[in-house]
């Protein structure tokens, strides 16, 4: 297992040694207030080539920030970052292709990388980059392929609780797994079933509305194009190839993906990656510890930056 890396010497206070286990409390008054703000209205981009992209944008200046939900969600699931990082921060949460109003994908099992051209379509056309790209579970395939491919539009890269995909498993019993995933009568509907599976201990009840709300822009076709590319695609072959300074974040009570099958394999393949794991947090961090997110990936950004602004290299 190699050492883990500073960034050009230096390690911020919050990331220090392999990760820094952080302390979920109870929702603080400033997590109620992220969770309650109202969410900024959607809007719709047509790309050159017909596409729509649906995505919600807030801030007026600052770095641009690129939020990727993850498969079960939306733009909406990013409430708090919405809110919180738009003092510092031009912020913006798209609805992936077949999610909300946005145009699905072409191809009825698209691949990973057809889903980064079309966030790299979005970029361009908000003439945002380079940008801190930001994915959560299932968008950090997306987020991951995309540092990778377009590597001069990501000044850094956030990859909370990330999976790693099922293209290692056996074609068969990939087969059998994608089967099951895409019968809606073997899906567990139930909103309670869910939140079982996805948030942490003792969840707050304002976590849990905002983790049902976020579900309303999930569209059949968009979840089984997305669902073919989580089971085509594998994480860590990939992770070599990231040469953007890379935070992975992690909860210690994710049932979902658990760290040490999924997070912690990719930071430790990762050139550049440092990782954080929030106690008494499952799969959904920003809305579970929305401030402490927000600060913990702020102050990564901010760091980030002032290396790349400096020319050092790690």
């Amino acid at each position: 297992m190699r050492p883990a890396r500073p960034f050009a010497g230096r390690v911020m206070p919050a990331l220090a040694g392999r990760y820094r286990r952080l302390t979920m409390p109870t929702l603080t008054p400033v997590d109620r207030a992220l969770l309650e703000t109202p969410l900024p209205p959607l809007r719709r981009l047509a790309l050159p080539g017909g596409e729509v992209v649906e995505y919600r944008r807030t801030g007026r200046a600052g770095p641009p920030v690129v939020l990727v939900h993850g498969i079960g969600a939306s733009s909406a699931g990013y409430r708090a970052q919405l809110a919180g990082l738009a003092g510092a921060f031009r912020v913006v949460a798209w609805n992936a292709p077949g999610y909300g109003g946005s145009t699905p994908l072409p191809q009825a099992a698209p691949d990973v990388l057809h889903y980064a051209e079309r966030l790299q379509a979005l970029i361009e056309a908000l003439a945002l980059g380079p940008v801190h790209l930001v994915g959560s579970s299932w968008g950090t395939l997306i987020a991951g392929a995309h540092a990778a491919t377009f590597p001069r539009q990501v000044t850094s890269l956030v990859l909370a609780v990330p999976p790693r995909g099922y293209g290692m498993l056996d074609p068969a019993e990939r087969a059998r797994r994608l089967a099951i995933r895409l019968d809606p009568a073997l899906r567990p509907e139930a909103l309670e079933a869910q939140v079982a599976r996805y948030l942490g201990p003792d969840p707050d009840p304002l976590v849990v509305r905002r983790f049902g709300a976020q579900r309303a822009a999930i569209r059949a076709a968009g979840l089984a194009q997305a669902t073919r590319m989580l089971f085509a695609c594998d994480a860590l072959e990939r992770a070599a190839t990231i040469t953007t300074r890379t935070l992975v974040l992690a909860g210690d009570a994710d049932r979902v993906t658990p760290a040490a099958a999924h997070a912690w394999p990719l930071r430790d393949a990762l050139p550049h990656a440092r990782g954080a794991s929030f106690a008494g947090c499952g799969h959904l961090l920003q809305l579970e510890a929305p401030d402490r997110f927000n600060r913990t990936i702020a102050e990564f950004f901010l760091q980030a930056r002032r290396d790349a602004t400096e020319g050092i290299r790690s």
